[in-house]
């Protein structure tokens, strides 16, 4: 990978419906709720590189609230692995310097990393946290506190990628 050239960084999440099929969150039409255990994967491409599949599924609004609170931590300048909620999965960021970043997924049979602009991995992620929580709230009929929680911290971490550089 050159690193010089602007590396794009795109990022879907999927439910997986009860016929085993992959479905972008924002068509789920699923009512969630913190018991309910549904499944789902986050694709994350870092330039040609994927990081995240959606088959690497987990449930998935424990997986996104977890997942921001990672970010949250590591724009504090924390470092560490985000353990997927029921899988042998990590996820990891690290900053590489001149504003880039390496975005890193393990299991047992596979790593996957790939380096991209620190800005523009972290707007991806909290966009994909806005976008999850916003298209879930929308379907749950009762406003759960706690995902309205989750929205309001994804909203708030993409508004502070705004000053990195």
């Amino acid at each position: 990978m050159t690193r010089d050239k602007a590396v794009t960084v795109k990022l879907r999440t999927f439910v997986v419906s009860d016929s085993r099929e992959f479905t972008p969150i924002e068509f789920a039409g699923i009512t969630f709720s913190r018991d309910r255990r549904i499944q789902g994967g986050i694709e994350l491409y870092v330039g040609d590189s994927l990081i995240l599949g959606r088959s690497d599924t987990d449930t998935i609004d424990a997986l996104w609230s977890l997942l921001l609170t990672y970010i949250e931590g590591f724009m504090a300048g924390r470092s560490g692995v985000l353990n997927f909620p029921e899988r042998r999965f990590t996820f990891s960021l690290k900053k590489m310097g001149r504003g880039e970043i390496l975005a890193k997924f393990t299991d047992r049979e596979e790593k996957r990393a790939a380096v991209g602009r620190e800005k523009d991995v972290l707007e991806a992620l909290t966009s994909g946290g806005v976008e999850f929580f916003s298209a879930l709230l929308g379907f749950s009929p009762r406003d759960d506190w706690s995902y309205r929680r989750d929205l309001n911290t994804a909203q708030r971490l993409h508004a502070e990628c705004s000053r990195l550089q």
